[in-house]
């Protein structure tokens, strides 16, 4: 979106009808659902302060068509990332749309080893992130919906009281808005958003399937260590959901990690007895470490636990192939159901 235009937008006041129509579209209620039902609700439901200012979030004004590097150049820089909006355009920006798009704004993120969390299309999710330090790039239309103007900027701070949102955005370092308006332009993106992070540092809206997800992603381009990370900080966040402690234990093993794989798992099913994935898994683990026996002991623990399973199963049968007899001296398994 051109700077002129967005500049147009920010400071002018449109005359006549035109102008009526406008805010009269812009503010009512049906453009605004949720701004209307946490209002409805109360603020204080929240539990989040009434205002917050994330100050020390840099600024980048915007070129020409150049939303995209800039807000990008913003959230990236205040997660230490020296990088300039300049650097991030050839990365992020298409030349013949004259714009960038949320899934190159997502690459690069990963490009430089940060974490990209895409957040729920919630307002209140928003609000949380900011509340607890978080700048949340947003896409928005900043006009019709058969005509758009698609913009990105960053998030950094609202004021409950006010009903106002503040942003960094094009070539305003604070500009204001009301939280109806903001939605407005922000529920033709389909209200995306996004958090970017370090790998290690879970935000506090994420769920473990997506905070999962994102660690997966940075593993398919061989950001390993960051992949670790995330996977480890699934596990301090969600330590008795199996999910995070299998990811981290596939890591592990596909790097031929073995024995940090089973400690992995072993770590694992000190507290959590049912799940028959671990089980599985640890079966193939032991099996690899040359404990045999033990590796039939946990097979058959997984099978206890899901005994209508065909991967179940046939890591029950592959381990009742086992010779014993070349087996290891290793610690007895028991399933403590």
């Amino acid at each position: 979106m051109t700077s002129a235009l967005i500049q147009r937008l920010h400071t002018r006041l449109l005359s006549g009808v035109l102008f009526v129509l406008i805010v009269a579209v812009m503010q009512g209620c049906a453009y605004a659902p949720q701004v209307k039902q946490l209002q409805q609700n109360g603020w204080d439901n929240l539990s989040i302060a009434k205002a917050v200012e994330l100050t020390d979030v840099p600024f980048f004004p915007q070129q020409k068509y150049q939303c995209g590097p800039a807000a990008l150049a913003t959230v990236l820089n205040y997660n230490n990332i020296n990088v300039e909006p300049e650097e991030l355009r050839a990365k992020v920006y298409v030349p013949k749309r004259q714009g960038s798009f949320q899934i190159e704004m997502i690459a690069a993120t990963r490009q430089y080893g940060k974490l990209p969390y895409p957040l729920d299309p919630s307002l209140e999710d928003l609000l949380r992130e900011v509340d607890a330090g978080n700048p949340v790039l947003v896409l928005q239309n900043l006009a019709f919906e058969n005509m758009p103007q698609w913009h990105f900027a960053v998030v950094v701070g609202y004021d409950l009281n006010r009903s106002e949102i503040i942003l960094r955005s094009a070539t305003s370092k604070r500009w204001t808005t009301s939280l109806s308006n903001f939605e407005q332009t922000w529920r033709k993106s389909n209200y995306w958003a996004l958090v970017v992070t370090d790998a290690d540092k879970v935000p506090p809206t994420a769920t473990v399937s997506k905070w999962l997800a994102a660690g997966l992603d940075l593993e398919k381009i061989k950001r390993y260590q960051q992949a670790q990370q995330s996977y480890r900080a699934a596990t301090r966040n969600w330590p008795l959901q199996d999910k995070p402690w299998l990811a981290l234990s596939n890591l592990f093993y596909k790097q031929k990690r073995y024995q940090d794989a089973s400690a992995v798992l072993k770590q694992a099913l000190s507290n959590i007895k049912d799940s028959a994935e671990l089980w599985n898994n640890y079966a193939y683990l032991l099996k690899h470490e040359g404990c045999y026996q033990s590796a039939q002991q946990a097979a058959a623990c997984a099978l206890q636990l899901k005994a209508d399973d065909k991967n179940i199963i046939a890591t029950w049968q592959e381990m009742q192939q086992l010779d014993l007899s070349g087996s290891k001296s290793c610690e007895a398994i028991q399933c403590d159901r």
